[in-house]
């Protein structure tokens, strides 16, 4: 995939679409780290009240699929793992294997942390480079919000729509700001869901050093789908020694085979001014 400014100087993502035999290309960039703190086994607790979620959905059946099922890519997203030490790629390939083949009726809501589980070392999670707090830590199953990032990508691009996501603290390095999401079990989660009229099904698999999320069809779409991003920069004080921060605007644009296009706002994500490290 590739990420792009058009003529206007917004940032372009596009994923693998097909939509009226219109196959368009789609991003893929470096290695994250993300925040999963440790917590007892047993029920996921509730969400605390600032947590954006609208529901708890129950895990998603796997009813048995052929193929021919789900014969159309409604869009795809792809980030690279070069440069991913081996246990945070370990922690990547277990959360994409809990994830693939999960099939989403119209109106299902898929969690991501409900579909995953705990990130533990018992469940074969490693400890691995997070983002916690604007700082990087070693935690049990780091890596698999690029896992979360990826299928949130790869959704908003087949036309399904968000019921909870939350962005990192600070920008990541292997996707596009305004396109991450990141998790925390038991407090933060990704979910999606379906708003088409026909059953979609997720896959998630590495290849190489390339992980991929697609979301597969029965039938084209009446529509294409591109995120735009806008970024403006909030002013840091260099005096108190902090950095500028940046505030990120992202919309998604429709595109019919008639040519009318539509741009819908979907969230705006600001990273504060930061301290700088080592300032006093």
């Amino acid at each position: 995939m590739s990420c792009r400014r058009n003529a206007q100087g917004r940032r372009t993502a596009r994923g693998a679409v097909a939509v009226l035999g219109v196959i368009v290309v789609l991003v893929a960039v470096r290695a994250c780290a993300d925040p999963i703190p440790r917590r007892p086994a047993g029920p996921m607790p509730p969400a605390p009240a600032d947590t954006v979620s609208v529901q708890r959905p129950d895990r998603i059946e796997r009813p048995p699929a052929e193929e021919n099922e789900f014969p159309v890519i409604l869009g795809s997203f792809s980030t690279t793992l070069i440069g991913s030490l081996p246990a945070r790629t370990a922690n990547v390939r277990l959360a994409a294997a809990a994830l693939d083949g999960a099939v989403l009726r119209p109106g299902d809501v898929l969690s991501f942390n409900r579909e995953v589980g705990a990130r533990t070392r018992e469940r074969g999670y490693r400890p691995a480079p997070v983002i916690l707090h604007e700082s990087r830590q070693l935690q049990t199953g780091g890596g698999v919000c690029q896992v979360a990032s990826t299928i949130f990508a790869a959704a908003l691009l087949s036309g399904l729509s968000m019921a909870e996501r939350h962005h990192h603290s600070s920008p990541v390095d292997y996707i596009p700001p305004g396109q991450d999401a990141t998790i925390a079990w038991g407090v933060k989660d990704l979910q999606v869901r379906n708003d088409l009229s026909q059953r979609v099904r997720l896959r998630v698999e590495v290849v190489g050093s390339t992980l991929t999320a697609r979301i597969e069809g029965e039938e084209p779409p009446g529509e294409a789908y591109e995120i735009e991003t806008e970024e403006r920069g909030i002013p840091g004080d260099p005096g108190a020694g902090s950095a500028p921060g940046r505030e990120i605007e992202v919309f998604l644009v429709r595109r019919t085979a008639g040519g009318a296009d539509r741009r819908d706002f979907l969230f705006r994500d600001v990273y504060p001014p930061a301290r700088i490290a080592g300032a006093r």
